[in-house]
């Protein structure tokens, strides 16, 4: 059954290239390894070769846009089915223009299992058929577990992980996982920054169930971020070691985590960096806004 699955879908890719088409479709990833349950983002670039505009629109309830995805399983790579719609808003592209869109996969698909995985973009052409990219391969990897605490929100328990990742050979990252398993839902899977792969991080609860988490990101330097139960960053900033002179010398003093006495949480030790003046209690302080480098091309928005 299986092999008859890969067939048919080696059979729709053959039957899917026109013999003359209006557009190209690249897909490409920025990354080859991502941590399971991690946004999954392919940039798909369509290039309209044709003399006259086009619009890509979801005509007869069929996608102008969808994905072929595969898992490696023995000798082969087997069909995933598509678990979420993807009805992405109409597109114009006029002749001899392009655009690349970045569409996320792990809200079409959830990936549940690690492995080497395969995807490729599918267009449909109004009166021309389907236009497919180059397959692009991934791999989706559990990473390292370094810490987990279930903790109580709403009556219900939730489960937040943190974990060590290697998105390629030179960088290892800090994760936050946000679970509920009962409801089978996750709520979160952030990139906290880099980390240096030899300290655990610090971390603690505060009353309001925001979760204080403060790491190593290299020789002397620290991040502190705050997140709600749900697992968004509330607050992020980064802290040095602080070097206090003393009669016998240089004390160099790193910031910790500490609870006051009514359970907030706050930095000891160590100098704030950034614009924003040291906050006392940083449960209370204010978010820090950073400019954010702009994407690459607007995406598409699944209906």
């Amino acid at each position: 059954m299986r092999y008859l699955a890969l067939v048919c879908a080696l059979g729709f890719l053959a039957a899917a290239l026109p013999a003359s088409a209006q557009i190209q479709v690249m897909a490409q990833s920025q990354r080859t390894n991502f941590l399971l349950y991690e946004r999954v983002d392919l940039l798909i670039t369509i290039t309209n070769i044709g003399d006259t505009d086009l619009i890509l629109n979801n005509d007869n309830k069929h996608p102008w846009l969808s994905f072929l995805l595969s898992h490696h399983v023995g000798p082969n790579y087997m069909p995933i089915r598509q678990e979420r719609g993807s009805n992405f808003d109409p597109l114009t592209l006029k002749a001899g223009t392009n655009k690349t869109l970045k569409v996320n996969l792990t809200p079409l698909f959830t990936f549940r299992e690690e492995g080497d995985y395969r995807a490729t973009a599918v267009i449909d052409l109004p009166g021309q058929g389907q236009v497919v990219s180059d397959y692009v391969p991934f791999s989706v990897l559990r990473g390292q577990k370094i810490w987990s605490q279930s903790h109580p929100v709403e009556g219900s328990q939730r489960i937040y992980t943190l974990l060590r990742f290697s998105p390629d050979s030179d960088s290892t990252r800090l994760y936050l996982r946000v679970e509920a398993p009962a409801e089978n839902l996750v709520y979160s899977n952030a990139c906290l920054g880099e980390l240096v792969a030899s300290i655990d991080p610090d971390v603690l609860f505060d009353p309001q169930g925001n979760l204080h988490i403060l790491h190593p990101t290299a020789l002397g330097t620290y991040t502190y971020t705050r997140i709600d139960p749900d697992g968004k960053v509330l607050h992020q900033v980064a802290f040095k070691t602080e070097a206090l002179r003393e009669p016998t010398g240089v004390e160099r003093v790193p910031p910790r985590l500490a609870k006051l006495n009514d359970g907030n949480v706050t930095v000891l030790g160590g100098v704030e960096q950034g614009p924003d003046s040291r906050h006392e209690r940083l449960s209370d302080g204010q978010m820090v806004r950073t400019a954010a480098a702009p994407p690459p091309a607007p995406a598409p928005t699944p209906r």
